[in-house]
């Protein structure tokens, strides 16, 4: 028996894939097989931080997109464990371009940030426009119109 999300083997008996709380089938089809072919990778987004990337790219391969994040780091430790790393790739399959776009945006929208939040220089365009927006709600006696 096989889970045909994750194609995890499974004993005769068990009849649903607990991580995935589907059930099972007795054998792998061209319809139920993950497609193993070559993959070329194109950009999807550049994230503030390589841990953030990571974070990226396991929410779109639970997700059944391939990814992979690509970073400055000069060793295979560098992308999770630094955090004064520059920002790193999410590089996904061309084919699942445009899902892994629709399902970044409905997480994160334009943010490129996902957990620690706007950078500094961010920080101080939002404070900008918010003192914009405050002198746009002066009336022209000099007081001060409540909305």
């Amino acid at each position: 028996m096989f889970c045909p999300v994750c194609e995890a083997e499974y004993e005769k008996g068990i009849e649903r894939c607990p991580d995935h709380d589907v059930e099972l089938v007795e054998e792998l089809s061209p319809e139920t097989s993950r497609d193993r072919s070559e993959a070329r990778f194109v950009p999807l987004h550049n994230i503030g931080s390589p841990a953030e990337a990571e974070m990226v790219s396991d929410i779109l391969t639970q997700n059944g997109i391939r990814a992979a994040v690509q970073s400055g780091g000069s060793d295979a430790f560098s992308p999770l464990l630094s955090t004064t790393s520059p920002g790193a790739l999410v590089l996904v399959d061309e084919r699942d371009f445009d899902r892994a776009q629709e399902l970044y945006n409905s997480f994160f929208g334009s943010d490129t940030t996902p957990l620690t939040g706007t950078t500094l220089e961010e920080d101080d365009e939002i404070a900008s426009d918010d003192d914009d927006d405050a002198d746009d709600d002066d009336t022209d006696d000099g007081t001060s119109e409540r909305r």
